[in-house]
């Protein structure tokens, strides 16, 4: 008798499907044996090796969709990685050194420089580990004539199983349009996941105790939302996902409908809805998703990705980019938030590798540390102004002094500009983010010298509660619906209205339902999420008038625990 077998994982992209298994079989990765050769050896291997990358390079070209920008991301930045001229010159180096076949060197020098990203355990370092080993693993098959997976044999519709794959497989999967992927490691943050999830294909990763006893063609149902496989299901189960899987395909019709409506309450109370980006690329996908606008450009990404620091010309014309992909939709860019998690490995500004980062140099004290870099990036972003509608925030406030000698460095890039005779528009809106307590808490002083407030709830509720939310002993007490993070969110939005500036909130919470809620609730007409989350957040601003969420918010900010917050706001969204 077969059993129903549940395994856990890690949710990675939503969505219920139920189909039939395809086990793509664990290719273990090429290994190459070590080869003594002469010096007479040395030019052929190398022009062996540099025919190999070119094969990449044209085969990654063939593969990229130019119109879906996360592909054209990724693979633009797979193309910078076999063009690092540092890295090839290395790999050259070590060859003609220790005169061993040249597949062996490449093999082993990107599994070092992969491993000692992984050990600096950063999400985004991790991740660039993966790319290395996926576009560099690409060079050694071609040099030591082995292929990469096969998915010519992938039936349509399957749901496919493997212990791991990569980006360039996500973009050869998709064209077998998967029900679902199921994947024995990986996360929910590498650039596989990230593209999958752009796809719309549901995932889960991270299934470490998938049965071995799995086989071809057994029934499975994926939930990725709750992050589960379930291997064969009994009729009740399946009777229960066939329901689930009509109800969300019915759902995802009604949300498609929304990209292109406005953000409004039951009763006709408009919310913008902008975009969180990190690079000029998804600027595309927020107007494809129906944002407003950007309400956050993280520019950090674009310095973490090229590891190093961008010039005044480099940083103006991606700014120029999102501007004109905008157009007269708003375009709040923040200056550089470097520090904490977010490092740039081999920045010539050294000390930012500190004991306790999140207290520490990173934000605004950076930058206002380093004026130099600072005023490059204000002239960049001054210069870029005049083609679109731009707003400049500034990061890890906590003073009015601070705000002050921003002021005085924004007077002195202007006078520059105008000294050279580069345009720029003079009243560029300048907002801080309230992030810290003692932002939240100076607000009333705050909104004299700014024109706006983004609310970065993350931080601000990491800050409050003494929680580092990345530490698992602790992130249980992470609660965005903590009293006391509801009550500083209120009384910024209290101190903005009263300066008759607008206040956005820009951090996790605003994407999802219960902060929603709460933060329409409280009067804020402007927030911004992840593009992907835009038409479900219209679904839910839809299903209540503003008088309703206005009771929500006032009744929880009477409430002494997020725990009866939490309890009271999912009564609301299950009626």
């Amino acid at each position: 008798m077969v059993f129903m077998n549940i395994v856990n994982g890690i949710p990675v992209s939503n969505g219920c499907r139920k189909g039939r298994l395809f086990i793509i079989p664990d290719r273990n990765e090429t290994e190459i044996s070590k080869n003594s050769i002469k010096p007479s050896e040395i030019e052929p291997q190398w022009n062996l090796f540099l025919n190999a990358v070119q094969q990449v390079k044209n085969d990654l070209q063939s593969m990229s969709d130019s119109d879906n920008p996360d592909e054209k991301k990724i693979f633009e930045s797979y193309k910078m990685m076999l063009e690092d001229q540092v890295f090839i010159d290395e790999i050259k180096k070590e060859f003609t050194s220790r005169l061993l076949n040249i597949s062996y060197i490449v093999l082993t020098k990107y599994r070092k420089s992969a491993e000692m990203l992984i050990a600096a355990n950063n999400d985004y370092l991790k991740q660039r580990a993966d790319d290395i080993c996926d576009v560099y693993g690409r060079v050694v098959q071609i040099l030591n004539g082995s292929e990469k997976h096969n998915f010519d044999n992938i039936p349509q519709n399957a749901v496919v199983f493997a212990k791991n794959l990569q980006p360039t497989d996500a973009v050869a999967l998709e064209k077998k349009q998967p029900l679902a992927v199921i994947l024995q490691e990986g996360g929910p943050n590498s650039h596989f996941a990230i593209l999958i999830r752009n796809y719309g294909i549901p995932a889960v990763f991270g299934l470490s105790a998938f049965p071995k006893s799995a086989a071809m063609n057994d029934e499975v149902i994926v939930d990725g939302a709750k992050g589960i496989v379930i291997l064969d299901p009994d009729k009740t189960t399946l009777e229960e996902y066939s329901k689930k899987e009509q109800q969300e395909l019915s759902q995802s019709r009604r949300l498609s409908a929304l990209k292109k409506q406005p953000a409004k309450t039951k009763d006709g109370f408009v919310v913008s809805l902008f975009a969180n980006i990190s690079s000029p690329e998804e600027a595309q996908t927020a107007l494809k998703q129906g944002a407003d606008g950007i309400g956050l450009f993280r520019t950090e990404f674009l310095f973490i990705k090229e590891n190093r620091l961008l010039t005044e010309e480099e940083q103006f014309l991606a700014y120029k980019s999102v501007l004109q992909t905008m157009k007269d939709k708003p375009v709040t860019i923040r200056t550089l938030d470097i520090g904490a998690d977010k490092i740039i490995e081999n920045a010539d500004y050294k000390g930012l590798d500190e004991e306790n980062p999140l207290l520490g140099w990173r934000g605004i004290r950076f930058c206002l540390d380093n004026k130099e870099l600072f005023i490059t990036q204000l002239r960049a972003l001054y210069r870029a102004s005049v083609y679109g509608k731009l707003k400049i925030m500034f990061p890890m406030i906590t003073s009015c002094d601070e705000v002050e000698i921003i002021l005085k460095l924004v007077k002195t890039v202007k006078a520059s500009l105008k000294k050279e005779g580069l345009p720029f528009t003079e009243d560029v809106p300048l907002g801080v983010m309230i992030e810290t307590p003692s932002a939240a808490i100076v607000s009333d002083f705050l909104a004299k010298k700014c024109s706006f407030f983004s609310i970065g709830t993350n931080d601000l509720t990491q800050y409050s509660l003494s929680v580092d939310r990345d530490n698992s002993k602790v992130s249980s007490l992470y609660a965005e619906t903590h009293p006391a993070v509801l009550r500083l969110i209120n009384t910024t939005v209290k101190n903005a209205k009263k300066r008759r500036i607008p206040v956005s909130v820009c951090g996790e919470f605003a994407s999802r339902p219960e902060g929603l809620m709460l933060l329409a609730g409280m009067g804020i007409d402007q927030l911004s999420m992840s593009c992907a989350m835009i038409p479900a957040a219209k679904d839910i601003l839809s299903r209540y008038t503003a008088t309703e969420l206005e009771q929500i918010a006032k009744k929880a900010l009477r409430t002494n625990t997020a725990l009866k917050i939490n309890e009271e706001l999912k009564r609301k969204l299950d009626k």
